[in-house]
């Protein structure tokens, strides 16, 4: 015991790193000023960037604990390869990136952010922390991001806090993201992120985290997590991003089966759990009634311009990464220069559009680097859901569950949107989620090797 203590105490500031980098998770908020040891980049100035170096710096400073026991396990040693691969398949491609001469800080910011990412989410398959530390972290931001969004749409528009980061908006002005039905413009809640649909991403993910407190046998727990459900469930519908309440129920979905097994299947488990989702079904009642007009129109019903011209974007865009796939089959148009090529294509096109990245995380990494990193991407995916289910069959705790519902949830939002291929807030969240479900905490995993 002595000995387990001891290795527990050894892994306090990278367990600390990780749960803080977690916490950071819906912040995009960027540093008034570039550390000097940092390159000058634009990933360099964000916040989240702090606790995830200090984590990865704590790991190669204790001499890599955890990763003796990964190397040994073939499943999990192939995950960890293909992730160092894709980092530096990422790097590379910087050498015949689009706009490798004029732009290369657009090359070298995409690749050094996914790289970090990448091995970040190495460092928490070999270290994680204690999982119920890491859902306290997302249920801590489910409130106060729920909250804000609330406060946001009451007052429709941003409410002056630039000093944490927050973007300026007004539902009124043109370019704010906005749902519109009968001559109505309605403020989609930004949180501290850039766009409501990233918003939506962790309030999905943080919900689905709901479920580990929702489950608990402690009454008081129960409690406080279904109010936290419920508040995170009316902020996430407020924010009216279809991808993301899709990727809630899928999400849900695919955690049935181990639920059943770590507790439902006991029947004292039900009153409460029914309790729960009568009282989400009753508040998906009321938003409906309350805001109908604008899920009609956000359902394409009718000819409001902002829905069309959404769709019609996407179709557009998605039709240029097919395009760049085809001539650029093996290593892509580079990392992070996608916008930069579909910017080129739309010359003498006539769309009134910039450059954007393609709303699908598959078809973002193979228009970026090519046929060789999709196969590096979908090898660690599959690897690590191997190892996940593996896991999850032999010791279903509700934390992996959770954390694999929500690695599942961003992977089916990212069919319809690029943020978990292109943002660092959302890299960690969708690496680092598969990582962490897919092993014990640090403490576990040393007990029973000691026994």
């Amino acid at each position: 015991m002595q000995r387990l203590s001891a290795f527990y105490y050894r892994l306090l500031p990278i367990h600390a790193g990780i749960i803080a980098t977690f916490l950071l998770i819906p912040v995009w908020y960027r540093l008034p000023q570039r550390p000097d040891i940092f390159p000058a980049l634009y990933v360099s100035r964000f916040l989240i960037l702090l606790p995830m170096l200090w984590t990865i710096g704590w790991w190669l400073a204790l001499r890599l604990p955890g990763f003796d026991e990964l190397r040994r396990d073939k499943l999990r040693r192939i995950w960890a390869l293909a992730l160092l691969l894709l980092a530096v398949w990422a790097f590379a491609s910087q050498s015949w990136a689009f706009r490798r001469v004029e732009n290369p800080d657009y090359g070298a910011t995409a690749a050094l952010q996914l790289s970090i990412s990448l091995l970040f989410s190495v460092v928490i398959a070999c270290a994680c922390p204690p999982k119920p530390a890491l859902i306290a972290a997302l249920l801590t931001g489910l409130v106060w991001n729920s909250l804000l969004a609330i406060a946001q749409v009451a007052n429709q528009q941003s409410l002056g806090l630039n000093w944490l980061g927050e973007f300026r908006f007004n539902a009124s002005i043109p370019g704010t993201s906005v749902v519109q039905a009968d001559g109505i413009r309605w403020l989609r809640p930004y949180g501290l992120l850039p766009h409501p649909n990233m918003l939506a991403g962790f309030l999905m993910i943080a919900l689905l985290a709901a479920c580990a407190a929702v489950l608990s046998r402690r009454l008081v727990v129960w409690w406080v997590g279904t109010l936290i459900a419920l508040l995170g469930l009316w902020a996430l519908l407020l924010t009216f991003s279809r991808a993301s309440w899709g990727g809630l129920i899928l999400g849900g979905l695919i955690m049935l089966p181990f639920l059943w097994r770590a507790r439902l299947r006991e029947r004292d488990s039900w009153l409460p759990v029914l309790t729960t989702l009568g009282l989400m079904a009753g508040v998906i009642v009321i938003f409906g009634l309350l805001y109908s007009p604008f899920l009609l129109a956000r359902a394409g019903v009718g000819t409001e311009s902002i829905e069309l011209r959404s769709i019609s974007d996407r179709a557009l865009f998605t039709e240029f990464a097919l395009r760049a796939v085809r001539e650029f089959p093996v290593g892509g148009v580079g990392i992070g220069n996608f916008p930069w090529r579909a910017s080129y294509y739309l010359i003498g096109t006539g769309f009134d559009l910039r450059g954007d990245n393609v709303h699908n995380i598959f078809l973002s990494a193979w228009s970026e680097l090519g046929t060789v990193g999709l196969v590096l991407v979908l090898t660690a995916l599959i690897a690590g859901i191997a190892v996940a289910f593996r896991q999850l069959r032999q010791q279903p705790d509700l934390g992996s569950i959770a954390l694999f519902g929500g690695f599942v949830a961003l992977t089916a939002t990212g069919l319809l949107d690029h943020y978990p291929w292109t943002l660092i807030q959302f890299q960690v969240a969708w690496w680092g989620f598969l990582a962490a479900a897919g092993t014990l905490s640090a403490s576990e995993d040393k007990s029973r090797e000691t026994n």
